[in-house]
């Protein structure tokens, strides 16, 4: 019943998460405050728990791992933190330069940190799940200085954030449910055994589609009075946060894949770290330091995100993944015929391969020499 309920919401998340939009728009505006306000309670609970949810089932081992891998931690860093403002900045100039609150929503949602989709995306597709957790954690801890300059320098005057607060915040939403899922696969394993965890992978990838459903659900409902009220207000905002996710994955997915050579296993939650941000974050953000209009202006980017992050799941998930890291490719020449060494990490460990080669014509000319 699980194992089935998991893998229809897995093929048919794209269509779920629009179905989620859809209907916080059509449900939000008639909500009474009383239930708003209890929506509104669980969006940091629901956040912990599908974050809970997601690293169970992760090893440590790949957790570790992947800080021996520090550039991709720091490509990771530089895409998810620079490039992505800096991708934003023009977008919100073009589309939202007559809304200065609206522009600095648009703008601080380009700034702020990924979040727990990094995880939850790269663990219901079997990407590097230790790379997903290790961007998250160092650049929440880099964005709690980032954001306060780089929204001074990027909107134009200064923020004034309470970083004790996003501390807390980091401490809640990231740390901790990481140590309580650490707990827990340590409770599984020393009743159920090693050997038995993957049986419990379909239930907790459910509890963590689940929570990801009810957050954008709870976020659009929060803002759709407002929304539809002053719909003529966000024509433009949004034709510009969708802009800047129709451009985001692409160019991150160019970038890693094409450019820098990282295989999926490795791309996918740099991906993910680049386009889809930590939201919730940027909306408390919002609200502290510039009012009720900024704040909408995170929420129009949140209207896109989750759909546009689903539709690049269902690209990513018809392709092969695999523990793959290319090292050094390098052509080398035997007479007449070429041989292309490929050096990768396999399982952690460094392997060279040979690629399209004729191992006896290449043996010859090695006798040869």
């Amino acid at each position: 019943m699980v194992a089935r309920a998991n893998e229809f919401i897995k093929k048919q998340l794209v269509w779920l998460v629009l179905l989620s939009v859809l209907l916080g728009f059509l449900i939000g505006p008639h909500l009474g405050k009383d239930v708003l306000l209890g929506l509104k309670k669980f969006i940091i609970p629901s956040a912990f728990i599908m974050l809970w949810a997601s690293m169970v089932t992760m090893k440590v081992e790949h957790f570790t791992k992947s800080f021996t891998q520090p550039k991709k931690l720091l490509v990771g860093n530089i895409m998810s933190l620079i490039v992505a403002p800096l991708l934003m900045l023009p977008i919100a100039l073009l589309f939202a330069a007559r809304t200065p609150k609206i522009y600095a929503g648009l703008v601080l949602a380009g700034i702020a940190p990924p979040g727990g989709f990094v995880t939850y995306w790269s663990m219901i597709l079997n990407a590097n799940m230790g790379l997903a957790v290790s961007l998250t954690l160092t650049t929440f801890l880099v964005a709690l200085v980032l954001i306060p300059f780089g929204m001074k320098l990027l909107a134009g005057g200064k923020v004034n954030v309470n970083v004790m607060f996003l501390f807390k915040k980091i401490l809640v939403l990231v740390v901790g449910p990481f140590i309580l899922a650490m707990i827990t696969r340590w409770l599984i394993i020393h009743k159920k055994g090693e050997q038995n965890m993957n049986k419990f992978k379909p239930a907790f990838s459910l509890i963590s589609s689940l929570m990801a459903l009810y957050l954008v659900f709870a976020g659009v409902s929060l803002k759709a009075g407002f929304l539809v009220k002053n719909a003529h207000v966000l024509i433009m905002p949004l034709v510009g946060a969708f802009l800047y996710y129709l451009l985001a994955y692409p160019l991150s997915f160019w970038l890693l894949h094409k450019l820098f050579k990282f295989p999926l296993f490795d791309t996918i939650p740099l991906v993910y770290g680049t386009a889809t941000k930590n939201l919730s974050i940027a909306m408390g953000l919002a609200a502290a330091a510039f009012g009720p209009m900024t704040l909408l202006g995170v929420v129009l980017c949140m209207v896109f995100q989750m759909p546009m992050a689903s539709m690049w799941y269902r690209y990513f998930s018809g392709r092969e993944i695999t523990e793959h890291d290319v090292v050094r490719r390098e052509v080398l020449k035997f007479g007449d015929k070429e041989l292309e060494v490929i050096d990768v990490y396999e399982q952690g460990e460094l392997k060279e391969e040979l690629i399209e080669t004729d191992e006896e014509i290449i043996d010859e000319e090695l006798e040869e020499e």
